[in-house]
């Protein structure tokens, strides 16, 4: 009994320390292999993967049949630990990634074909890095020399090799080529898996402390780092040992390898997006991860708490300008795009779990992306890192039909994303949108990859994203050069506010050291639509973003609207106000543009001369010399002036333009300067000086905010043609914009109120307005006139006779045709002997005269019915001025009484 006894517990210790898991089981498994064939040769993607993968190994792997050692000699030599910088570490990373890449596409092509030529090339490769790294230990396993660079690149693509061929090297007929020999061996399963539990170590970095971050915040490392090390640790043969591990991976964590569990997956929110930069934010590792975790582990249910993410992998196609560039805010390249992966690893899930709703919008938004590019062109990349889209597209990709029921706005006016304290607006049009389509974004707040920026803006125009925010520079070394953390990062590298020349970060908090980049978080109080609802009207949206900024002691409130006025023409409305808490000496409007030069002009076109200056070539001493102004060249600045002013940014090569108009009544100082190139540009922008544009004004700016209109547009000749405040007693709340468009006036009073409980009384213009935001448009095509009311967020709006109740959610909108024929009362009509009005249309005044000896009283009204003038004092000849009187472009009425009460009238057109 004792002996049998002894037998049972040593064939379980060998059955515990075998294998169970069967390989591959990574991306794919072997019963899954028919499916996969099929796929082959039923769908040409699929194909062209297979196509495209032997181009690119067929050469090598050829050559490696008469000569082994060719490609074995391109391998770096392995650095002896983990310790180099990323800088030292990156040659030698992208040389042991592009050969690893080759082994494991070489491994790819013998799973699915058999052709042994390709398991032996993948073979020969592995067996040289198992070899070096059999000896060695944990914590000195190493291939570049740093830990990241390896689990994001070579480690990968050495764990899918093996995964691939595994089963190959334990045939006894196989011989692997020992480069140190020259000779062919016996492949030894108990070196590999040594090499392979350092590598999956390494990888995990137990040896590197425990993970003391549990609900706290993390950068991306762990997640870029994430697939190198659960792939290795699914090559571990021992399954308590594996695991073990695993748990680490999944439950545990390391200080390098943060537990998924308790450190990176609470740190999504609720809008399911990893919150960092939009380009960091994509994140599809994390999608990959759980997907792999939920093939492997199904009874684990990890979906069940994390749907929330595959909802939030939908979110990054709203962020699209007309370009179908990404906006950018914080350290954001503008054209990585990991959309596509997050929806076909969102639909592998969906497909496994039944998730109908996830699966049925992922096809669809899978489709709009091919057609979106011109179809469906599967990438084989032999890249440094992040490199296995071959692999998720043949394994677990399906075939999305050219016609597909339903479709997904992504095209929605307002998006908030709200780690980043970030709000979009846009107006899209259905024909030439890259061109006549409006986006813009505002907003600010620490996270990780952050900058320093307030409320920084935005915005796309005529096919350029004109006014860009910083982003990153090219390489990893000019992330570290001063023009990037003492400029891009800073206040004045952004369109945004600095208050008494001291704006700053704090580094308290902030997720770089010595960066100075922790700011409050800015928060959206106001959106028409909301978060991707949709608008009540077309032609209007807005969003508020406002910022109690506790490291500068002052508060910002910034609301971006998009105004639509035809479908070729638009402009942007920017309100910013801001007040210091303490004491308020001036503002700087801090506002960056592309182009080859910068005109500031008063509305008639006359240029305002400018003087050098050196006001900006100071900072507050701090370590990263704060506000980040000392960049700027070519200062020269305008004297005070508050006259309406008209700036223009000239980009010559495409004669593109955006025309930015400031009413007048506050005195501000205009600086044009020059500063750092902007990142990523087209046009050849990339490699020109940004133009830049420095407003300031004394005292605060929250009762006089600074308004701004700006339009994008093809030609020098804007279709906005003024601008000018709105006031509640002396606060500005708005502005009254006419515009131009062919045969088309168009006249928008465009109110901001500071919050919704504030009450706007305009009796010369017959407004009235409850609310935080509203537009009042007045238009005039050829003979017929139009009233729109809209109420973004308030309670009530009138406008003469015509009034508009929100509804419960505090919005609404009408639009009416205006009949001018009833618009005043029947015996007001007739009588037009009576008096002679000249020049009619006019522009700036206009002369009534009158031979008639018995008329009382002289009234004028506009097309709604509301009063612009009176006089009781009748005169033969009367000379009116319209600006005197704010009678803006339309149609008016000019209504006399005669001393028997009798009433005439005749049209007067203001132009």
């Amino acid at each position: 009994m004792k002996k049998i006894f002894l037998i049972i517990c040593l064939v379980k210790v060998i059955f515990l320390s075998a294998q169970s898991l069967q390989h591959p089981v990574i991306w794919t498994t072997q019963p899954d292999k028919p499916e996969v064939l099929s796929k082959i040769e039923n769908y040409a993607w699929a194909g062209s993967i297979i196509t495209k993968a032997k181009a690119a190994v067929d050469s090598s792997v050829n050559t490696h049949i008469s000569n082994p050692a060719t490609i074995l000699n391109t391998i770096p030599a392995l650095a002896g630990d983990d310790n180099l910088t990323e800088a030292l570490a990156s040659s030698a990373a992208s040389g042991h990634a592009r050969v690893l890449t080759y082994a494991s596409y070489a491994a790819m092509l013998y799973h699915i074909s058999d052709e042994e030529k390709y398991a032996q090339f993948a073979a020969d490769i592995l067996w040289y890095y198992i070899e070096e790294l059999e000896t060695r230990s944990p914590s000195n396993t190493s291939m570049s020399g740093n830990h990241f660079y390896d689990s994001r690149s070579g480690y990968q693509h050495f764990a899918i090799a093996y995964d691939f061929i595994v089963n190959y090297l334990k045939e006894p007929q196989t011989r692997l080529y020992q480069k140190s020999s020259g000779n062919k061996i016996v492949f030894d399963n108990e070196k590999a898996q040594t090499a392979v539990y350092n590598v999956a170590m390494n990888a995990l970095h137990e040896h590197g402390g425990a993970d003391t971050k549990y609900g706290k915040t993390v950068s991306n490392h762990p997640i870029l780092t994430a697939p190198g090390a659960l792939f290795s640790i699914l090559c571990v043969e021992d399954d308590i040992e594996r695991e073990r591990m695993f748990n680490v991976f999944w439950n545990v964590g390391t200080k390098e390898q943060n537990s998924f569990t308790k450190t990176i997956l609470p740190m999504f929110g609720e809008q399911g997006i990893w919150p960092e930069s939009v380009s960091y934010s994509f994140m599809p590792n994390i999608s990959l991860v759980l997907n792999i975790v939920d093939k492997l582990k199904p009874e684990m249910n990890v979906m069940a708490d994390n749907i929330h993410i595959l909802d939030g992998n939908f979110l990054f196609d709203n962020l699209r300008h007309p370009d179908r560039r990404f906006v950018r805010y914080g350290d954001s390249k503008r054209n990585s795009d990991g959309t596509e992966d997050l929806y076909r690893i969102t639909l592998d899930i969906a497909l496994r779990n039944g998730f109908t709703a996830h699966e049925q919008k992922a096809k669809i938004a899978l489709r709009q992306g091919y057609d979106s590019e011109g179809g469906y062109n599967p990438s084989v990349p032999i890249s440094t890192f992040d490199n296995t889209d071959a692999f998720e597209q043949l394994f677990w990709g399906v075939d999305i039909p050219t016609v597909i029921s339903g479709a997904i706005d992504f095209q929605k006016p307002t998006v908030v994303i709200k780690h980043a304290g970030v709000a979009l607006q846009r107006n899209y049009v259905e024909e030439n949108n890259e061109d006549y389509g409006l986006s813009g974004i505002i907003g600010g707040a620490h996270y990780v990859h952050s900058h320093a920026t307030g409320i920084t803006m935005e915005l796309y125009g005529a096919g350029y994203i004109m006014a860009a925010n910083a982003g990153l520079p090219k390489t990893l070394a000019d992330r570290k050069i001063p023009e990037h953390t003492n400029y891009f990062w800073r206040h004045a590298g952004n369109n945004t506010m600095i208050v008494n020349g001291t704006t700053h970060g704090r580094q308290s908090g902030a997720w770089n050291s010595n960066s100075y980049l922790w700011m409050d978080r800015t928060v959206n109080i106001g959106a028409e639509p909301k978060h991707l609802e949709d608008p009540i009207n077309p032609n209007f949206s807005f969003a508020t973003q406002f910022l109690d900024d506790t490291v500068n002691n002052d508060q910002q409130q910034r609301t971006l609207s998009t105004i639509r006025t035809s479908a070729t023409t638009g402009y942007y409305f920017d309100m910013f106000r801001s007040k210091s808490l303490g004491t308020n000496n001036f503002h700087d409007y801090i506002y960056h543009n592309l182009g080859d030069a910068t005109n500031i002009m008063t509305t008639d076109g006359t240029a305002l001369a400018v003087s050098s200056t050196s006001r900006y070539q100071n900072d507050i001493g701090d370590l990263q010399k704060s506000p980040g102004w000392r960049f700027f060249e070519e200062t020269n600045v305008t004297a005070s002036t508050d006259a309406a002013i008209h700036v223009r940014f000239d980009m010559n090569a495409t004669n593109t333009y955006m025309n930015m108009f400031a009413p007048s009544g506050v005195a501000r100082e205009y600086t044009k300067a020059l500063g750092p190139a902007t990142r990523e540009a087209k046009g050849g922008y990339i490699n020109k000086k940004t133009q830049i544009l420095a407003i300031r004004q004394q005292g605060e700016a929250w009762d006089k905010p600074y308004v701004h209109i700006f339009e994008p547009s093809k030609a020098t000749n804007a279709s906005v043609k003024s601008v000018e405040h709105l006031y509640r007693g002396d606060v500005i709340v708005g502005a009254t914009v006419k515009s131009q468009i062919g045969d088309k006036e168009v006249t928008d009073y465009v109110i901001c109120q500071e919050d919704a409980s504030k009450v706007l009384n305009l009796p010369e213009i017959g407004i009235q307005f409850t609310g935080h935001f509203a537009v009042v448009r007045y238009e005039q095509i050829l003979d017929k006139y139009y009233l729109t009311l809209y109420i973004g967020e308030g309670t009530n709006l009138s406008f003469g006779e015509y009034s508009l109740q929100a509804d419960i959610n505090n919005k609404g909108q009408m639009t009416v045709e205006l009949d001018s024929s009833l618009s005043l009362s029947e015996d007001m009509l007739g009588g037009l002997s009576k008096i002679t009005i000249y020049p009619n249309p006019s522009t700036n005044s206009f002369t009534i005269k009158s031979d008639q000896k018995d008329l009382e009283k002289l009234s004028i009204y506009n097309v709604l019915g509301v009063k612009v003038y009176t006089n009781n004092k009748i005169q033969n000849k009367l000379i009116i001025n319209t600006k005197d009187h704010k009678m803006t472009s339309g149609l008016y009425f000019v209504v006399i009484r005669d001393q028997q009460g009798k009433q005439y009238s005749q049209k007067l057109i203001i132009k």
